[in-house]
């Protein structure tokens, strides 16, 4: 298991960020998704037989191509996030399952393009839980965008998820000024009314650089005020790691190069993906009593299906 460093703590209100930065070799060369469609060396694409939640991914470059879970991607029929942290080899071409974010438009907008944001904390959340007993997490993603909706009391003519997030980014830009990205930092922990909400691992600090400001987005979509007058414990933060990297990992089925391996103690639950035995993205949620207010959903007529 990797090593990894607690650095000093940022703060803003609510909300505590703490990088984190793993001591790993990274022997080789890893082609992000934006990179990639930036470059040319990445398309997206949808099948020839189009599905909801398969799209066809080919990686032009000579490197591997990382798809990270959750980031989404929008146009094409329709807008749809990854359902798992993905490695494609170098020249290859891999059909990915994925799950829909645009639940009222299925025509053709656009060529696929990136978007700039990943699912948010609680869609991520209800993933991870889910996917202990299913492949297919569309539901959840529904569900979450519809009580966001309701939450946020705006709606987009097609129930777009990315949509509702640029409703609350102007929100968000005052906390995301106070959290930089540190030399060395490959990661993050994320604490909201002294709670310690859960953390992300990549693969090395260009990688994390590339995905800070939406992961620190994915958690303040969800947040909501509460406590700024907490302390930071130290001794708490350490625990959870170290706890998280005690816990028994199951290997679980994969989509390409990576090797995806799911874990769970008392206080957590997340996914941890290796390649060439080096940990490439590492997810970790805290558990939660409730993933969605149900009671929003029934009062709005939504049943588990959307």
């Amino acid at each position: 298991m990797i090593d990894i460093e607690i650095l000093a703590p940022q703060s803003h209100e609510n909300m505590v960020v703490v990088p984190l930065k793993s001591k790993l070799s990274y022997r080789t060369d890893i082609l992000t998704l934006k990179k990639g469609l930036e470059l040319g060396l990445a398309e997206v694409k949808e099948l020839d037989e189009s599905s909801v939640n398969t799209v066809s991914v080919k990686n032009n470059a000579v490197t591997p191509l990382i798809l990270i879970d959750g980031e989404e991607i929008l146009g094409a029929n329709q807008n749809r996030i990854v359902n798992s942290t993905i490695l494609i080899g170098a020249g290859k071409t891999q059909n990915i399952p994925v799950s829909c974010t645009e639940q009222g438009r299925w025509a053709y907008k656009s060529e696929f393009k990136q978007s700039d944001y990943i699912a948010n904390y609680k869609t991520r959340r209800a993933k991870e839980v889910a996917s202990r007993h299913t492949s297919n997490y569309q539901s959840e993603v529904w569900d979450s965008i519809h009580c966001l909706e309701v939450e946020t009391s705006f709606k987009s003519p097609t129930s777009a998820m990315s949509e509702s997030y640029d409703n609350l980014k102007v929100d968000h830009n005052k906390f995301l000024k106070a959290f930089k990205v540190v030399d060395g930092q490959s990661g993050v922990l994320i604490i909201q009314n002294g709670d310690i909400k859960g953390f992300e691992i990549f693969y090395n600090p260009q990688i994390y650089a590339e995905y800070h400001e939406k992961i620190l987005r994915s958690y303040l979509i969800d947040n909501k005020v509460e406590n700024t007058t907490f302390a930071i414990n130290m001794e708490q933060i350490e625990s959870v790691i170290a706890d998280a990297k005690q816990a028994s990992f199951e290997k679980k089925e994969s989509v390409a190069l990576e090797s995806r391996f799911e874990f769970e103690n008392d206080y957590g639950l997340g996914t941890l993906y290796k390649y060439d035995d080096e940990v490439i993205h590492w997810s970790y949620f805290k558990k939660e009593e409730e993933i969605f207010d149900e009671d929003i959903l029934i009062e709005n007529g939504i049943d588990e299906t959307g």
